[in-house]
């Protein structure tokens, strides 16, 4: 409120300034930044308490010197006669106010299966996008198209603030909807080779037995059930939709190559810095040259102009970092074998395990060839085996009496 009134700093010489620094305070008159000089004391005052102490100055025996102009008003003085200034200044103030009419910035909060690029695409079709104007935006509506989009998402919540739609999701833990029960006879066949070690069967004809060795496409249960007479003979059959849990003992391997070199890069002690400035579409790169026949690694920390908060601006700066370097080859150490095995053989069992199979017995070993190493694992693994084959239903069809001769 000083700044936008105006005050001024005063210089205060004579014989007895402490008797005027107490009729200021009798008079309730506010100074500050009071400092000591060789001469007497200076200290600011508003515009309105200097027109008040110069009676008191007279009464104290002081002298009082301007010694500088602050505030808004003396600015506005000094620069009445630059048009073009407050030209300036009047379209700064409507661009802001044109650019506070659109969207410049879209965030997005709560969404971990469905990712930022999903959802923008998205809303780029339904016509939000940066640039849009925020009266075209019906946030009611936006958020119904986004559940009906998205089933797994159970809530969103869509408003403005400033020039940034805040957009936050809730997704449904459970994954999927619920399965359509099917009622078609099938068989359960073994889509893999191995030894059955457990069979339950709920439904169905068993056809195995626990220590049985399977092939792949080998009938497990069958779907369908004879009917015997009491002289178990088969009279006729139905038909039902095998199901069983069903687990199988077999064994996996795989191999994987690792190069013998390494590529690695070192750095040199050259680094450039450049900024980079992005307005709409439009991109101004400054960088300091280089040499075209070194490698440089460039990296860039990118933001984006904001005011008062949630006011964005269609304007990005960036600062560019690149430093030199150069590339060279050596052979890998032991230590890093060890651990590329270990990611390697981890990555393989966390691959299992989400696919319900329990690791029995797990080999892994490092092979040394000439150019490279082998990483070979050999795995005994029991997992739920049984894929269900529709079966076609026989159909009992009465054949006609042939009748011979003509009646006449």
């Amino acid at each position: 409120m000083r700044y936008y009134r105006g005050y001024l700093r005063v210089a205060l010489t004579g014989f007895s300034p402490e008797r005027f620094l107490n009729l200021c305070m009798a008079n309730q008159i506010i100074i500050w930044n009071l400092r000591y000089r060789e001469q007497g004391y200076e200290f600011c005052i508003t515009l309105s308490d200097y027109r008040r102490i110069r009676p008191l100055a007279r009464k104290a025996g002081v002298h009082l010197k301007l010694k500088g102009r602050y505030g808004l008003p003396f600015f506005l003085h000094r620069n009445r006669y630059r048009k073009w200034y407050a030209v300036g200044v009047a379209c700064f103030f409507l661009i802001l106010f044109v650019m506070s009419r659109f969207i410049w910035n879209i965030s997005l909060e709560g969404n971990y299966r469905f990712t930022d690029d999903m959802l923008l695409h998205y809303l780029d079709t339904r016509q939000v996008r940066y640039g849009s104007p925020k009266h075209q935006i019906d946030c009611d509506l936006l958020e119904e198209s986004i559940r009906s989009q998205y089933p797994e998402i159970l809530w969103v919540s869509a408003r403005i603030s400033g020039t940034r739609l805040l957009i936050k999701v809730k997704e449904n833990e459970v994954i999927g909807a619920m399965p359509t029960k099917e009622d078609a006879p099938r068989d359960l066949v073994a889509e893999k080779g191995g030894t059955i070690t457990e069979i339950l069967v709920r439904q169905g004809r068993c056809m195995v037995k626990k220590g049985d060795v399977v092939e792949a496409g080998s009938l497990l249960v069958s779907g369908r059930i004879p009917i015997l007479n009491d002289a178990e003979e088969e009279v006729g059959c139905r038909y039902v939709r095998a199901d069983a849990d069903i687990r199988l003992r077999t064994s996996q391997s795989f191999r994987e190559s690792i190069p013998r070199l390494v590529t690695e890069k070192a750095y040199t002690k050259q680094v450039r810095h450049g900024i980079r400035l992005r307005m709409f579409h439009y991109d101004l790169i400054c960088l300091l040259p280089g040499s075209a026949e070194t490698q440089w690694e460039i990296t860039e920390e990118s933001h984006q102009a904001v005011l008062l908060g949630d006011f964005y601006l269609p304007v990005w700066w960036s600062r560019i970092t690149a430093r030199e370097y150069g590339t060279y080859q050596r052979i890998r150490r032991p230590d890093e074998l060890d651990a590329l095995k270990e990611q390697i053989n981890n990555a393989k069992i966390q691959n299992l395990m989400q696919k319900g199979v329990q690791i029995i017995e797990n080999n892994v070993k490092i092979l040394d060839k000439s150019t490279h190493w082998v990483v070979q694992g050999d795995f005994i693994l029991e997992e739920p085996v049984g894929v269900g084959q529709n079966i076609k239903q026989e159909e009992e069809q009465e054949q006609p009496d042939e009748r011979n001769g003509n009646h006449n």
